[in-house]
């Protein structure tokens, strides 16, 4: 896992926007600013930042941002530009891709993992000697 400050989703990076406990939200949700999901929400997420699905959360659609950390319930595909974070409580029924993947012992994933590159670099090809 990266120890790169630029790809944790931590109590430094502030959520622009919050889905609360008590909050149900249905739609498309896009934005550049990080989000916080800590209810349910019901359709695609789309995010030029953070994302992350707080333990008892739960979203129904796909769900991409630049690190995505799911501790949550995530029924659809998940994907980030960095960093895909799954935690222990975490249960995801879809499809995973990223070029970076983190998963805590106990955490569910049913579905498949897709590793690729970041955008526009490229992937470096260990030498042999």
């Amino acid at each position: 896992m990266a120890k790169d400050a630029d790809t944790r989703l931590d109590a430094r990076q502030a959520a622009a926007t919050v889905v609360g406990r008590q909050s149900r939200f249905e739609g498309a949700l896009t934005g550049a600013g990080a989000v916080r999901i800590e209810g349910a929400l019901k359709g695609s997420v789309t995010l030029e930042a953070a994302c992350d699905v707080v333990e008892g959360a739960s979203v129904e659609g796909d769900l991409h941002g630049t690190v995505v950390r799911v501790a949550g319930t995530v029924t659809g595909n998940v994907s980030a530009d960095k960093l895909v974070e799954l935690l222990a409580t975490a249960l995801v029924k879809g499809d995973v891709r990223g070029p970076a993947l983190h998963v805590v012992e106990g955490a569910k994933l049913e579905g498949r993992v897709e590793m690729r590159s970041p955008e526009g670099a490229a992937a470096e090809v260990p030498k042999r000697r």
